[in-house]
């Protein structure tokens, strides 16, 4: 599967499990902890003793006096934390370090002018009408007070709908641009700019 990927354990899977004990166990090394290295090691149980070992960590992280040390530490995380895999189409997985230092010639972008006109009412389709403006307003109110959302969810609705019209000039970056649930259409139709983030297949 091309993309960013965990690292391969002993056996072989990218496992989560494998990766974040490796992360907090290198933490627990850099802190000279052995005992707490090694119970994060073992632990047969990571999915529901995790958060025993982690505050482990973080309190042994926070008794640091010494700038020096406790960088020393949360480096070692962060580096542990990105030691992730890459693999593209047509190249084995490799070390995502070096992938991010390789030729991005394969990455192309293309610009699109739309000639639409702005849309700058959202519409909320609703057991058959076209709901915006005081209505779409009334029905959230309704909806908030029967529970089938939270009252702050409505009240974002309703000031998100009165904003739709300064979308206009403004730039989104989104990522998984052909998400299906995603926002760029809207975002699109509402005259922003968007710069998106493609799927690597061609299809």
């Amino acid at each position: 599967m091309a993309g960013i990927q965990f690292p391969a354990n002993e056996k072989g899977d990218r496992s989560t499990t494998s990766f974040n004990k490796e992360v907090f166990s290198a933490m627990a090394n850099s802190l000279g902890a052995k005992d707490l290295e090694d119970k994060i090691k073992s632990e047969k149980d990571w999915r529901h003793k995790y958060s025993v070992h982690l505050d482990q960590v973080v309190e042994r992280t926070l008794k640091l006096q010494d700038a020096s040390a406790l960088s020393a530490v949360l480096t070692k995380g962060l580096e542990k934390a990105r030691s992730m895999d890459f693999e593209s189409g047509s190249v084995a997985p490799g070390a995502l370090s070096q992938a991010m230092t390789a030729s991005a010639a394969k990455f192309t972008t293309s610009k699109v002018a739309g000639s639409g006109s702005v849309v700058t009412d959202l519409v909320v389709p609703y057991n058959g009408h076209q709901l915006k403006g005081s209505e779409l307003e009334g029905q959230c109110d309704q909806w908030s007070s029967y529970g089938t959302m939270e009252a702050d969810c409505a009240t974002a609705i309703k000031t998100g709908a009165k904003k739709l019209g300064e979308m206009k000039g403004r730039t989104f970056l989104v990522l998984g641009a052909g998400s299906e649930l995603g926002p760029v259409r809207p975002l699109l139709e509402a005259g922003a700019t968007v710069a998106a983030g493609a799927t690597r297949r061609p299809q």
